[in-house]
């Protein structure tokens, strides 16, 4: 059957939502899915009857929603919950995840919407000044035998700055998206991770989230019974996350080699040093999994608290900006006059 357009992430994170609950409630995946198809219209119904053509047809659940082009951290959380076995729990955080995912998207929008208009509108202001009312206050100034005041020659050169400041804005962009797809997306999975990580700005979201899906994901895999080396190992087979593939071979390598796992992380540099320090307390205590789980949930709070008040710093430095070029703009147009009533 045809798949018809990619769901949104509220469509996704309500159907993840739904079969979570239906599972905690006893339900099958096949009964779920089968209640829900029963209940939904539209193009969404023709899509579950394919996920459960494909059930039926012997497809795992994860291969049905990547049909539908569920997000990428739906589809990495399904992977290991076919390998730990607790769907319920790998539906409810995907879930969440996506949710979180767009509150904090719906946050920055609303954030940046006005302060964006404001950054526009005074662009064209200032090209509007600098082309056209500059100019015509420098030749009124010639035509009075008048010398600019120091202020006055002080905002013409902050009006060029602010101008160059633009074009050497621009052009770094060009050159990093030039970066990006002919050198940066070249490089091996780990080379990339490396370059990310030299960031200052990009660096401890980047270590924080690392942190969070590999404790989250190791914890699931040993509460299903497997080892830490076997849990490794699931993390190699994937295809759908290339850093962690890359990663777990790294580690497994380490480990046979007869170091420990915690002093691996804590070397690595893509973690947290706290996660090492939890991985030794869970080893020593016979604990590691549900240490492992409440570290996650400990960094996922963490993070979402960073990009929280990054928002709240965002909005008030762009009104500022916009604020004080406004200032600029409006001395730029009200001394050249006073000036001149000076000289007349």
């Amino acid at each position: 059957m045809k798949i018809n357009q990619k769901w949104s992430l509220k469509d996704q994170a309500m159907l993840l939502k739904r079969l979570s609950s239906m599972l905690e409630k006893g339900y099958t995946l096949n009964e779920a899915l089968n209640f829900l198809y029963v209940n939904e219209n539209g193009s969404k119904q023709g899509d579950l009857l394919a996920c459960l053509e494909q059930l039926s047809s012997g497809h795992s659940f994860r291969k049905a929603l990547t049909s539908l082009h569920f997000h990428r951290d739906v589809i990495s959380y399904l992977y290991f919950a076919e390998q730990h076995g607790d769907m319920e729990f790998a539906l409810r955080e995907s879930s969440e995840i996506l949710q979180k995912k767009m509150t904090h998207l719906e946050k920055l929008s609303k954030i940046l919407r006005y302060p964006l208009f404001l950054i526009i509108t005074v662009i064209m202001i200032l090209s509007i000044v600098q082309s056209v009312i500059t100019p015509q206050f420098q030749q009124l100034y010639d035509s009075m035998n008048i010398e600019a005041s120091f202020f006055s020659v002080f905002l013409l050169f902050v009006f060029s700055v602010l101008k160059w400041t633009g074009f050497a804005g621009l052009t770094l962009t060009i050159v990093i998206l030039l970066y990006y797809l002919l050198i940066y997306k070249k490089k091996p999975i780990d080379e990339q991770m490396k370059t990310l990580i030299k960031i200052p700005i990009v660096k401890n979201t980047f270590i924080m989230f690392h942190s969070y899906f590999f404790a989250l994901q190791l914890s699931n895999l040993l509460r299903g019974g497997m080892s830490t080396f076997e849990s490794l190992k699931i993390f190699e087979s994937q295809n759908i996350l290339p850093f962690y593939r890359v990663e777990a071979s790294h580690l497994i390598e380490r480990l046979k080699s007869g170091a420990k796992l915690n002093q691996i992380i804590e070397n690595r540099g893509f973690y947290e040093k706290e996660l090492a320090l939890v991985i030794l307390h869970g080893q020593a205590n016979g604990q590691l999994a549900r240490e492992l789980y409440m570290y996650s949930q400990f960094v996922i709070e963490k993070l979402e608290q960073k990009i929280v008040k990054a928002m709240t710093i965002i909005q008030p430095t762009i009104y500022a900006f916009v604020g004080i070029v406004v200032l600029f703009v409006y001395l730029s147009m009200l001394l050249p006059m006073y000036k001149m009533m000076e000289n007349i």
